[in-house]
């Protein structure tokens, strides 16, 4: 575990971590507005970080874990659904802090990645 991945789980709100783990483990499938609560708490977190490297790897974070989400089998599909149509969310967050071809690049790598998830996903999906 890298130092990130220290500060994302180790955030020190609570229920953030909590809501958290509802997202990810599909703990309340019908809530749909759990997710914009998630991100609306954990934008409140980033205004902390003044590295512009650290806001990004956190907001990747938030990325793998609705992409984590949605590749659960486990998991409701209408959850998993809900997760993809919001997984744009992180996304966009990433695009606003680009700030050179790199992070471009990287970004376009999220893009793909996820392309190529939600086909493998796709049948699952359907319900």
């Amino acid at each position: 575990m890298n130092e990130m991945d220290n500060l994302y789980n180790g955030q020190n709100n609570p229920s953030v971590r909590l809501i958290r783990d509802k997202i990810r483990f599909g703990h309340e499938p019908d809530n749909p507005l759990l997710i914009p609560i998630w991100l609306d708490q954990e934008k409140l977190f980033l205004q902390e970080l003044e590295d512009i490297g650290h806001r990004r790897q956190y907001i990747e974070q938030q990325f793998r874990l609705l992409l984590d989400t949605i590749m659960d089998e486990l998991i409701p599909s209408h959850w998993r659904c809900i997760c993809l149509n919001n997984i744009y969310y992180p996304l966009s967050s990433l695009k606003k802090l680009a700030s050179d071809k790199q992070s471009e690049r990287h970004i376009q790598q999220l893009i793909n990645e996820l392309s190529v998830t939600s086909n493998y996903v796709a049948s699952s999906l359907r319900s």
